[in-house]
């Protein structure tokens, strides 16, 4: 026997828990609730967490296939869609962008300075509270 202790082993997260870690409380800070979690598994790759702020709709998607992290906007009436998602980085930059599949800190950080310039547009004078 010995008395040396077994390594626990560090958690493996996924690009999409490692993005909804950093998403969800910043969208908290915004005023926005979570309302719906999907994670990737069960048969499918993808997940997406949503989000909302009075007529908004917001929700993070992992798209498993490729890999790929981004933020998607909707309108809602009585907790329904209307509309279309639409993506929150091609509306801010006023195109579409390529696809983004760096899943890494710095896309993260992408996707936080979108939201916050997404909430500044949408919301005018919101600040984190």
């Amino acid at each position: 026997m010995s008395d040396v202790p077994k390594a626990v082993p560090e958690p493996v997260f996924t690009p999409f828990e490692r993005a909804r870690d950093r998403i969800t409380p910043l969208c908290q800070a915004y005023g926005f609730r979570q309302v719906l979690l999907e994670t990737p598994g069960r048969g499918s790759p993808h997940g997406f967490c949503e989000y909302t702020r009075g007529s908004v709709r917001l929700r993070l998607v992992w798209e498993g296939e490729e890999k790929a992290l981004w933020l998607e906007t909707a309108r809602h009436v009585a907790g329904e869609v209307v509309g279309r998602w639409t993506d929150v980085e091609w509306d801010i930059a006023g195109e579409r962008v390529p696809l983004d599949q760096d899943v890494g800190d710095s896309r993260l950080d992408r996707l936080e300075l979108v939201l916050a310039a997404f909430v500044l547009q949408s919301f005018p004078g919101s600040r984190p509270g």
